[in-house]
């Protein structure tokens, strides 16, 4: 192909793809304000639908992104026959709107391109959990937030959300970090304090637990001695932590050492939350009773001795999953993550472990599904939308990895390759 043909090509293929992907990207980084970000994505699926004829999936990697969406269909049809089954159907079917955030790993799978737009909003979204952390920061420094009563969420409604978003972002890190060379570069670093910082003072125990399992992961992934090194430093700074945490900073100390004391009335709480599941699911373990059902039936399942008569869900988010929409969904729930998951390590080890060349990308996603998955032991973050979302693009992205660069565009395009 001479150089004036692919001049010709060049431009066609970055237009197709340019307004589709930058408007994608957009309702990723705005997840913060969700009504801007529900817009974003809305207008995301006109754009889709408007340029449909000129939009295809990529070739050559059927197989894979049947891997996805099969499980996502599933996922989705199971929610949808637990609202027409549910306990109360009105409510239920209301929640279907939802769904409109599945949209988000279809689209990835049509509008995201090759490795170069991966990194692109790979690159926007550690840049907006850095701009995220700075803003907890303040908020911290500078307002009533910070006490446990009153935890900083960040620009979020909640401080469990804003944990939750964080906690991807410090995977996404923490992926680059431990891909080869990756350790060198100083923004890596300094994103990993200002978002790691930031989530320590979230007191969020969940995502505390998820950062500790990423972290365990990416030190097994070291070569030996630096693996002993990283785990002596390991010992060494818990040591040194427990010497002056609790006297430094006694209410971080207490939330961490209090994960394992069931007297602390929130872990017992748990427990009954998790007894309330299984009642739950033995009475209806196929659709569940039914999706924004467990706020109104929980006083009837609720164990005696419970702490709280109400909740809005259970602390849990397998369980919550199977005790509100029957356990297939769960199944395909897991199935989902399993798929993803197995393609990235798939790739990762193909194209030669942590000195690959996109070993960064993949480390990226099996960090944040780990972490997302270890946190929702203890937190049903798979119900927050602005997570979802963020976790239904890193789910895609195995399968983008492995698609062409680019897609021929309009049939103007296809003739001048052709040519």
């Amino acid at each position: 192909m001479g150089a004036i043909e692919r001049a010709l090509i060049r431009p066609c293929r970055e237009a197709e793809g340019g307004a589709g992907f930058w408007l994608f990207v957009s309702h990723l980084v705005t997840t913060f304000g969700i009504a801007l970000s529900n817009f974003l994505l809305f207008f995301t699926l006109i754009w889709a639908a408007v340029r449909r004829k000129r939009l295809h999936f990529a070739s050559g990697d059927a197989d894979r992104r049947r891997r996805l969406l099969l499980p996502l269909a599933a996922y989705s049809g199971c929610f949808v026959l637990s609202a027409v089954f549910s306990y109360g159907t009105a409510t239920s079917l209301g929640e279907l709107s939802t769904l409109f955030s599945v949209l988000t790993l279809p689209l990835a799978l049509l509008l995201v391109r090759g490795e170069r737009q991966v990194r692109v909003a790979i690159v926007s979204l550690v840049g907006i959990s850095a701009v995220l952390a700075v803003y907890g920061l303040a908020q911290f420094a500078f307002t009533d937030y910070g006490p446990l009563h009153l935890r900083i969420p960040g620009p979020f409604s909640h401080y469990m959300t804003f944990s939750g978003v964080l906690l991807l972002g410090l995977a996404l890190i923490a992926g680059r970090l431990s891909s080869a060379g990756g350790w060198r570069s100083r923004v890596n670093w300094v994103g990993l304090a200002l978002v790691g910082g930031t989530l320590v003072l979230t007191q969020t125990r969940s995502a505390w637990l998820g950062a500790f399992a990423l972290a365990i992961a990416a030190m097994a992934l070291q070569r030996r001695r630096v693996f002993l090194g990283f785990a002596a430093a390991l010992v060494l700074a818990a040591a040194s932590l427990a010497a002056v945490a609790p006297t430094l900073w006694p209410t971080y100390w207490q939330r961490a050492t209090s994960m394992i004391e069931l007297r602390y009335p929130s872990n017992y709480d748990r427990l009954c939350m998790l007894w309330a599941g299984g009642q739950m699911i033995a009475d209806r373990p196929f659709t569940g009773i039914g999706p924004a059902m467990v706020r109104e039936w929980y006083p009837a399942y609720r164990h005696p001795t419970s702490v709280r008569a109400r909740v809005k869900h259970l602390h849990n988010t397998f369980v919550h999953m199977a005790a509100s929409r029957g356990i297939p969904s769960l199944l395909a729930y897991l199935w989902l993550m399993a798929a993803a998951a197995a393609m990235a390590f798939e790739g990762y080890r193909r194209e030669g472990g942590r000195a690959g060349p996109r070993a960064d990308l993949y480390l990226g996603v099996l960090f944040a599904l780990l972490a997302l998955n270890v946190a929702g032991l203890f937190e049903a973050n798979w119900r927050d939308t602005e997570i979802q979302r963020w976790t239904l693009f890193l789910l895609a992205l195995p399968v983008i990895l492995r698609a062409p660069d680019h897609q021929h565009g309009d049939s103007a395009c296809n003739s001048t390759a052709s040519a």
